[in-house]
């Protein structure tokens, strides 16, 4: 799966920052892949940095949304910043960078970036949102137009300006465990056998689907109960650097029949 990340930064007269990316020519807010090993808050603010030579600090995850876009799908945090300082210039994935005003938002934008930035805009909670955004045709062909022949392009670009060519952002695995308690405050815990420790329900994300939306499915196959993710909880690095677990609390939903092995 891909991982990313984006900042919101807003001035003090309300405008927000944009960059206007160099491989689509759309309007978005700053970020990018997270680098293997590093923590989502940490790659939004060195994205926004590289990208605008602005030091941000990320101070409140908005939301946690998911793109299912082929083949592997993007998992993106995006957060609250605050303006710490720098000077704002643009950079060879952003040659254009500036505050804009929000209403309205720059027409040349990806539905994806302007459902972000239109809910992190007004988000006031301490919770984050958690959302699939939906994939339009328009969303596969440029994907697929970006993929095959703008990077090439941009690759062939590099090779003749004597620069190293681009390597793509690292595949992350994606685990999202549900934590529920019932009345008595009890955690629900299933065993996959008797020689396994007790588990969280849930387990690694897979195909084209939202982490959250997985952990229902597996939640439900080993437990054999409904549950419905409610607020995420805890976003944990490792064991591996490219590994990312995601704790959502969950509510115990309608109950159904235990699977049969």
């Amino acid at each position: 799966m891909n991982v990313g990340t984006n900042g919101i930064v807003v001035d003090q007269q309300g405008n927000v920052l944009l960059i206007k990316r160099n491989d689509t020519r759309t309007f978005a807010p700053p970020g990018g892949a997270l680098d293997a090993g590093e923590l989502p808050p940490d790659g939004a603010a060195r994205e926004v940095l590289e990208e605008t030579g602005l030091i941000v600090l990320p101070v409140r995850l908005a939301m946690l949304t998911y793109l299912p876009l082929p083949p592997f799908g993007f998992l993106n945090f995006t957060f609250r910043c605050l303006l710490r300082g720098g000077e704002s210039s643009p950079s060879d994935e952003s040659p254009v960078v500036g505050f804009f005003k929000t209403r309205p938002l720059p027409r040349r934008m990806f539905s994806f970036y302007r459902e972000r930035l239109e809910k992190g805009l007004v988000h006031a909670e301490e919770r984050p949102l958690f959302f699939q955004h939906h994939v339009s045709k328009f969303n596969v062909v440029a994907r697929f137009l970006l993929k095959n022949v703008i990077y090439r392009w941009l690759d062939i670009k590099r090779k003749l300006q004597g620069k190293p060519p681009y390597q793509p952002p690292p595949s992350w695995e994606v685990a999202t465990y549900l934590l529920c308690a019932n009345n008595t405050g009890k955690y629900l815990w299933h065993r996959p056998n008797d020689h396994s420790p007790w588990q969280l329900p849930g387990g690694t994300a897979s195909g084209l689907q939202a982490p959250w939306e997985t952990a229902v499915q597996l939640a439900q196959q080993q437990t054999g109960i409904t549950l419905q993710p409610r607020q995420l909880s805890d976003v944990i690095l490792g064991p591996g650097d490219n590994q990312l677990s995601l704790i959502f609390v969950a509510d115990n939903g309608p109950q159904s029949s235990p699977s049969s092995p």
